[in-house]
C-alpha cells in the first residue's frame, strides 16, 4: 500500500516497516535526507499538502492508499494500526483519546465525536468562514450536532471514495488554506473528511 504522508520535524523511517512505496511532503524548519520526499512551505496545516496529493494525483490514485501524517502514532497507537484491516476506508484514531462530555466522545460504533459549536475556531486565524456550519453548507456536506472524524485526520483511503467529489472539490477546499500556517480552516477541513468519505 502506498503511503502519503506529511512531516513536520518527525522521523518517517519508521514508514519501512509496513512499506517501500510512499511520498512524503516534508514542511519541516530542517529538511531531511529521505526518498520520495517533497519540500513544501508551512502554510495551510497539513491539509494543504494532503488535498494537494489528492488534486494532483486525482486521475491516478492508488485503488487504496494511507492518507497520514508522520507522526500517525501520535493518533493511534502502533498496537491498533498493525491489527487493523488496511483494504478499506478506516479512519485512524485511537479507542484511548481523551472525552470530555458533553463535548466529546465515542459512540456505539468506536467512533470519535465532536460537539458541532466551532469552539477552537477563536484559537486560529480564520478569513474565510467562521463557523463549520458556514464551512459545511458551502461545501453541500453535512452538519451534525455531533460530527464524528479521526483526530488528526488520518485514514486509510480509497480511490473510490475520493472519486464521490471531482477533482474541483478538493481544489477549492484547498485553497481556502494557505493564508496561514495553521488556519481555522483546515480545522473544518479535518472534521469533514469522514462526513465526506464514510
Amino acid at each position: 500500500m502506498k503511503f502519503v504522508l506529511v512531516s513536520y520535524n518527525n522521523d518517517p523511517s519508521w514508514i519501512k516497516e509496513y512499506t517501500s512505496d510512499w511520498l512524503i511532503y516534508d514542511r519541516s524548519k530542517k529538511p531531511f535526507d529521505f526518498p520520495n520526499t517533497i519540500k513544501t512551505e508551512n502554510i495551510g496545516q497539513v491539509d494543504y499538502d494532503r488535498l494537494g496529493y489528492l488534486v494532483g494525483n486525482y486521475d491516478n490514485l492508488p485503488d487504496i492508499f494511507l492518507w497520514s501524517k508522520t507522526n500517525l502514532f501520535k493518533s493511534i497507537s502502533k498496537e491498533e494500526f498493525d491489527l487493523l484491516d488496511k483494504d478499506k476506508f478506516t479512519p485512524l484514531l485511537t479507542k484511548n483519546h481523551k472525552t470530555y462530555m458533553p463535548t466529546c466522545w465515542y459512540d456505539e460504533n468506536g467512533m470519535y465525536r465532536e460537539i458541532n459549536n466551532s469552539w477552537y475556531v477563536n484559537s486560529f486565524p480564520h478569513k474565510h468562514f467562521k463557523t463549520f456550519d458556514e464551512w459545511a453548507k458551502h461545501f453541500n456536506i453535512p452538519s451534525p450536532a455531533y460530527i464524528p472524524f479521526a483526530p488528526g485526520g488520518n485514514y486509510i483511503l480509497t480511490k473510490e471514495k475520493v472519486h464521490r467529489y471531482p477533482k474541483e472539490f478538493y481544489r477549492e477546499m484547498a485553497s481556502y488554506l494557505p493564508y496561514a500556517k495553521e488556519p481555522a480552516e483546515a480545522q473544518f477541513a479535518e472534521r469533514s473528511y469522514y462526513l465526506m468519505w464514510k
